[in-house]
Formats: structure tokens, C-alpha cells, sequence
């Protein structure tokens, strides 16, 4: 069965969500990722937005000891940040549900839970919460992030390497220049005052 696994973190970036299905260095970071069991590529992608909050927080050594990316669980956000929705398997995102946690393997995903509007939580780690949050074509749309009973990460500003994979991600599916991708990303909570958009613009633009 297929769900739409939205992204809004550096999964943004084609190459980067990749390695989460072919395994393979992560781009802009020190990390490998050993795959998913079907590595073929997405049945398709687009430009989603996502009803909840982005903010930053936490620490990821991988990504320069920045913070990195969570939706506010459970909150809806008419707002809503931008994501990219990516078509896979139910096997194909419990292996990326678990390689977010850094595991080898998680719990199946119940694809008509999530249609129900129903959550997992699984085990510890950043992302273990599984949040519905939409449909499209016919198919459920689900995230990962902290649980809704979790404290959650403190906010913490990301670190460039981070945010130049997710603005290069931006520019693939929202078509986005560099300028207005780094004032997006500078705006963000656990980001603003203490990310520069016009030297991340920079960063994103000799990224190319």
C-alpha cells in the first residue's frame, strides 16, 4: 500500500531523502544511511504544505552540533510550513521511520490508521511520533516528530550545512532563489536572531 511521507526537514532534497531508500552518504553531512529493505526510487513527489509549526531544536553532531528540524504535534497551524510530500510504500516509510530514529528496523505502519487519522509512537528517539496530517490523491499524508507528550527539543538555530540541504530541497520543489528560501528558513522558531538570511542567501547560492 502507498502513503505520502512528507518532509520538511533536509528530506526536502531529492539526493537527501535518497539515501533513506538506496543507502549511501547523506549529503552535506558526515552521516551514512544503510537504506530501506525496497530501495526503488518514490512513485512521485510534490509540493506540500503541512498544517503545523517548524521550529529548531536540539543538537545533531551531523550537522555541525546545530539544531535541526520538528512540527509541533497535534497543533494545526493554518499557516503551516512547507514540505515536500514523497509517494512510497508502507514498508519503505517504517524503514525511514526507524533510520530517523537511528534503527535498523521499526513497527509496521498502518496505512489505514493513518487514512483514520490515527498516530504511532514507537520506542525513543527524536521522531518517534508518526502524525497524520492530510490526504492526497487518495492516499494518506503522515510525519514524523516528537510525541505530543514529549517535552520536546530545545530550540537551537541549525547549523548552515543544514540549512543549505534544505534550502537547495526548497528550490526543487517550491522553486525557490536563494533570498527567499533563506529569509523562510532564518524565520523559522529556534532560527530567528541567530541565522543571518542575507549569509545563508549566500551559502544557498554558491550551493547552486
Amino acid at each position: 500500500m502507498l502513503v505520502w511521507y512528507a518532509a520538511y526537514g533536509s528530506n526536502l532534497l531529492r539526493a537527501r531523502f535518497l539515501t533513506y531508500l538506496r543507502g549511501g552518504p547523506v549529503p552535506g553531512s558526515g552521516r551514512i544511511q544503510h537504506g530501506a529493505r525496497d530501495g526503488t526510487d518514490p512513485v512521485d513527489d510534490r509540493p506540500y504544505r503541512l498544517p503545523r509549526q517548524l521550529l529548531f531544536g536540539g543538537r545533531s553532531s551531523g550537522w555541525g552540533d546545530g539544531g535541526v528540524c520538528f512540527v509541533e504535534p497535534a497543533r494545526v497551524d493554518s499557516d503551516g510550513c512547507l514540505g515536500r510530500a514523497w509517494l512510497i510504500t508502507a514498508e519503505q516509510l517504517a524503514d525511514v521511520w526507524a533510520q530517523e530514529n537511528g534503527r535498523t528496523e521499526g513497527p509496521a505502519v498502518d496505512v489505514g490508521a493513518l487514512a483514520d487519522g490515527r498516530t504511532g509512537d514507537f520506542g525513543a528517539g527524536w521522531y518517534r511520533h508518526l502524525e497524520p496530517v492530510g490526504e492526497l490523491d487518495g492516499h494518506p499524508v503522515a510525519t514524523f516528530t516528537f510525541a505530543p507528550g514529549d517535552e520536546g527539543p530545545p530550540e537551537n538555530a541549525a547549523d548552515v550545512s543544514y540549512l543549505t540541504v534544505m534550502g537547495r530541497g526548497l528550490a526543487e520543489a517550491w522553486s525557490m532563489g536563494p533570498s527567499e528560501a533563506a529569509a523562510y528558513l532564518a524565520g523559522r522558531r529556534g532560527n530567528v536572531g541567530s541565522v543571518d538570511p542575507e549569509v545563508l542567501a549566500a551559502a544557498l547560492d554558491a550551493a547552486g
